[in-house]
C-alpha cells in the first residue's frame, strides 16, 4: 500500500520524470496539465482508496 500512495509523490511539476516526459513528448506544462494530474494524482489516489477497502476486508 505504501508503494501505491508514494506514486502520486511525483506530481510537483518539478519532478525530473515530468520534466523528461513532456521533453520527450515537446510539451508544455501547460498543455499536459490535465493527463499528469491524472495520471500522478487521481489514478494512484483511486489505487489506494481500492487497497485500504480491499485491506480492512482481509482480500489482501
Amino acid at each position: 500500500m505504501a508503494t501505491v500512495a508514494s506514486g502520486g509523490l511525483d506530481s510537483l511539476p518539478h519532478c525530473g520524470a515530468v520534466i523528461t516526459l513532456l521533453a520527450v513528448c515537446k510539451m508544455t506544462h501547460k498543455d499536459s496539465y490535465g493527463d499528469v494530474g491524472m495520471v500522478t494524482c487521481v489514478i494512484p489516489v483511486a489505487a489506494t482508496i481500492v487497497i485500504v477497502i480491499m485491506g480492512s476486508m482481509g482480500i489482501v
